[in-house]
């Protein structure tokens, strides 16, 4: 029954997930040939700001996601009541000030000669922040209790409505459209989850909110840095290229986005799971997850990659010709992105026991890493495919270490 329960939420999660990656990808292709590199390049730098938003909430969604299945699993309601109430409240405390300092801020660079696609860029990025958060918990709502049927009907509910808006605001309105089509979207996936916002029956106190946070931030970390280590080759292209080259390179973010699909469903599907067997102490039964998730990775991932390598130069010359300076730098990630597929088991479990420092630690390493293969391999030669190899290798690294560290401390178990 369990693993059938674990099938379900597979599937729905990966249907939903699998409809929002096609919309994305036809998203992309759209609003990038309408676009251009360059335009598109100034995207790709303001989006930027959407990694370090969810910085703004100190990791109260992430301690609700985690101690959710802790206590659903003990029977303990009234704490998890508790727990979804005084999460809600807290969005409008620090992270509603934060996004309002940021929106003045904002404001201030249109006294200043940053280009006007910056200044736009960021205005209303700084608008879209503070509804992420209202939609953030209404997917953290459905998630920590595991009903991933309902959080699947919101998610392409979402993408639907942000392919399409968008689509038609890119057309007609070009830069703009495709934050307002980003903004519109949250709107009504937030409108569409509002039932599950509690009624904040009193205030809650400063010790509250803490413990949240001690719980949650240190997995919150982890995830900013996660975004960082995944952002950072755009990062380095910012700094050292042009917009054209980071609009080029986008084109193996695409690539991303489709090799991590299905793990990043497991991941979803198992992370309330393996919080569950930790809480009641199964690690056996941990082990044996993680060889069978990541043998069924390791052999499906190996043919996407092969058939991906193989296609991507096709697709990219018959539909998006403006691009094909970025099809090798694509396919030397997809090289990269094979063993990053396979660390989601590792990561959960690091994170349902407390292990976020040597998690941390690894990831900073493979930053680190990479940072410093980009600075020597574009020294040699400055172009996106020097970055898209110090990536792969620096991923392969993340990888051998992830794993290899978990079976070291789970091998006492």
């Amino acid at each position: 029954m369990l693993n059938n329960k674990i099938l379900i939420n597979i599937a729905s999660l990966g249907t939903a997930t699998l409809i929002n990656a096609v919309l994305a990808f036809v998203l992309g292709i759209v609003t990038r040939n309408i676009l251009g590199p360059e335009q598109f390049g100034y995207w790709l730098t303001v989006s930027l700001i959407f990694t370090f938003i969810p910085l703004f909430q100190l990791g109260t969604f992430n301690a609700m996601n985690r101690e959710i299945p802790f206590f659903l699993v003990r029977k303990d309601y009234k704490r998890v009541i508790e727990i979804r109430e005084t999460v809600f409240s807290f969005i409008f405390t620090i992270p509603l000030l934060l996004v309002l300092l940021l929106i003045v801020s904002s404001l201030i660079t249109f006294f200043t000669q940053i280009k006007i696609e910056y200044k736009m860029g960021l205005l209303l990025g700084s608008i879209i922040s503070g509804f992420t958060y209202l939609s953030g918990y209404v997917d953290m709502y459905y998630k920590s209790e595991q009903n991933f049927k309902r959080a699947s009907t919101l998610i392409s509910i979402k993408s639907m409505s942000q392919t399409i808006i968008t689509v038609i605001l890119v057309f007609f309105y070009g830069y703009i459209g495709l934050y307002l089509g980003m903004l519109f979207s949250l709107l009504i996936h937030t409108f569409m989850g509002k039932k599950v916002f509690p009624k904040i029956k009193s205030l809650h106190t400063i010790y509250e909110y803490k413990r949240l946070v001690k719980i949650g931030f240190p997995i919150l970390i982890v995830g900013i840095i996660w975004s960082i280590m995944i952002a950072i080759d755009r990062i380095i292209i910012s700094i050292f290229m042009t917009p054209k080259d980071l609009g080029n390179y986008g084109v193996g973010m695409m690539v991303f986005s489709t090799m991590m699909l299905f793990p990043q469903v497991i991941s979803q599907v198992m992370y309330p799971k393996i919080v569950e067997l930790v809480s009641i102490g199964d690690y056996s039964k941990i082990k044996r997850l993680y060889w069978k998730v990541n043998t069924i990775l390791a052999i499906s991932m190996i043919f996407v990659m092969i058939i991906g390598y193989i296609l991507l130069p096709y697709f990219i010359t018959w539909y998006m010709p403006e691009y094909n300076d970025g099809i090798r730098a694509a396919q030397l990630l997809l090289m990269g992105l094979y063993p990053l597929t396979l660390v989601n088991l590792a990561a959960a479990y690091f994170n349902s026991t407390d292990n976020q420092k040597v998690y941390m630690a690894i990831q900073v390493v493979s930053i680190l890493i990479n940072i410093a293969l980009s600075i020597v391999f574009l020294y040699f030669n400055k172009s996106i495919t020097s970055v898209a190899i110090a990536t792969s290798i620096s991923f392969i690294i993340y990888s051998i270490l992830m794993n290899t560290v978990f079976l070291l401390k789970i091998k006492g178990k």
